[in-house]
């Protein structure tokens, strides 16, 4: 079975959105590191649809997810380096979570799927897929982040800089947070509650 009917499958349809977001959810312990990631997610993967969709139709059709995967690499690796320039603690703090975003089933497939699209087509999916992925990774880093050390924003001066320590917002007293929320765990345990919660908003909405 090719790479396009193995996820077109119903089966692989449904645990898609798990898979695309397994190899990245423990980063989303904070907000700053979910936004930190969700804007290189929207970049790299913009950036390697819209040059998939190039050169894409210039290849066979077993080298097309090669390349994808190749130019994901490319992608995040400079994303990578221009962000250890200019935002070294973010960097740090991401750590090997970053280039995890290049075994990310699902964008890789989009990928590969964007060679048969338009350069227009292929921003337009690229903007989604990782809109997609930097949405979800903002709630759960507001979501963890509340649980587990009662704040938002605890650590917005590795995004914006200094100055935006003042955005920094205790809502209560970290030790009476619950920890769990902020360990690899606990954005298992957040991730299939916003999941329950989404599921359950979208058969409530089909009853009417």
């Amino acid at each position: 079975m090719n790479s396009r009917a193995f996820a077109a499958s119903p089966t692989m349809q449904s645990v898609l959105p798990l898979l695309g977001l397994c190899p990245i959810l423990a980063v989303s312990d904070s907000v700053a590191n979910a936004l930190g990631l969700g804007i290189v997610a929207i970049l790299a993967v913009t950036l390697s649809f819209f040059i998939a969709s190039l050169i894409g139709k210039r290849l066979a059709g077993e080298l097309r997810w090669v390349v994808a995967v190749l130019l994901l690499a490319t992608a995040v690796g400079c994303a990578t380096l221009l962000m250890d320039a200019w935002l070294h603690e973010l960097n740090r703090a991401l750590g090997l979570f970053l280039p995890l975003l290049i075994a990310n089933f699902v964008v890789q497939m989009r990928a590969d799927e964007c060679s048969h699209h338009t350069p227009l087509r292929a921003i337009v999916l690229g903007v989604r897929t990782g809109g997609t992925i930097a949405l979800a990774l903002l709630a759960l880093g507001i979501a963890r982040e509340f649980v587990g050390r009662g704040s938002i924003l605890h650590d917005a001066g590795l995004m914006f800089g200094g100055w935006a320590r003042v955005l920094d917002t205790q809502l209560f007293r970290a030790d009476m947070g619950f920890l769990l929320a902020t360990l690899p765990p606990g954005a298992f345990i957040s991730f299939g509650l916003l999941l329950a919660a989404r599921n359950w908003a979208k058969a409530r909405l089909s009853e009417r």
